[in-house]
């Protein structure tokens, strides 16, 4: 988390307000591995979201899950694509402004979190929101980059979001709603950025996935999201190269999907992987706070 620079005993938060422009469909890379976006309903199966409350702190409002020898959804060794439906308001996440700078996505409100404490080795990657806007950053050891969304997708309405990255030359792209939202053409976000698995750290939630918080809870300076989120799909691969139909039902596994969460449980703290090798925590605040189950979903 290059992000955090220690200065006495405060931590410095970055502000910069530069936002990255619309980019054209046209000037992205024609790589695919899979366009298929692969949806199906599931009969008799209750349709559930995650409501998070952006607590961020004491390890709770949010789903771990581990990073090991066994979980598929630990990529990042090659192409990657996450994608995932989200919903919530600019007045419960107000954090604004965004920068192509290394690491800058950890100032938004958190929503997907594989960061590692410090420069680390190997590399890290997180997706938050500032002002309403996605922010994706990808980093290879002390060097990436940002790409700051345009579309606001906290308008109290469901909206697809996928981030992509591209090994070869860190390209890092965001579409929303099937249409591309932003990109960088390049950045330092090149080869393997997937969790050493084994590495020493004495930073206990560096070994994780996170949903829905910033996961080493450093403070206010670095909050987590408020919100609804659904149907996250981790993939190998570069799923969307060209504009696409926004989904409509919930995705199925195919050859590309590393990790897929319905969020359908409805019950208990184990979150299923629908692709079987990385089932996550849901690590749950006490009273009224989250995750909490909720039956506000993006489609019947």
């Amino acid at each position: 988390m290059a992000a955090l620079t220690a200065v006495g005993l405060a931590w410095v938060r970055a502000d910069v307000d530069s936002i990255d422009g619309p980019a054209s469909a046209d000037s992205v890379a024609v790589r695919i591995t899979t366009t298929s976006s692969s949806t199906t309903t599931l009969p008799g199966v209750p349709n559930r979201s995650l409501r998070f409350f952006g607590t961020g702190s004491g390890d709770v409002d949010r789903v771990k899950i581990a990073l090991n020898s066994s979980t598929a959804v630990n990529v990042g060794a090659g192409d990657f694509t996450i994608e995932f439906w989200i919903k919530g308001s600019t007045v419960n996440n107000p954090a604004t402004g965004c920068s192509t700078a290394n690491d800058h996505w950890i100032n938004g409100h958190v929503a997907i979190d594989r960061d590692v404490y410090g420069g680390g080795d190997y590399g890290d990657y997180g997706i938050s929101l500032l002002g309403g806007r996605v922010a994706f950053g990808v980093s290879n050891g002390g060097s990436g980059g940002t790409v700051c969304g345009v579309a606001n997708v906290l308008d109290g309405a469901w909206h697809h979001v996928a981030v992509t990255r591209q090994a070869s030359n860190g390209r890092l792209t965001i579409w929303v709603d099937g249409a591309l939202d932003a990109q960088l053409a390049s950045s330092a976000a090149t080869g393997d950025v997937s969790y050493r698995v084994g590495r020493s750290t004495p930073h206990p939630a560096d070994p994780f996935l996170v949903f829905g918080a910033e996961k080493h809870d450093a403070g206010s300076e670095y909050p987590s999201f408020n919100g609804w989120l659904d149907e996250v799909r981790v993939s190998t691969g570069l799923r969307y190269t060209a504009a696409f139909t926004r989904p409509t039902a919930r995705f199925t596994v195919d050859a590309s999907t590393a990790a897929l969460y319905h969020f359908d449980e409805g019950t208990g703290l184990t979150m299923g992987d629908a692709a079987g090798t990385s089932p996550g925590q849901r690590r749950v605040h006490t009273g009224t706070g989250g995750p909490q189950w909720s039956t506000d979903v993006p489609f019947a």
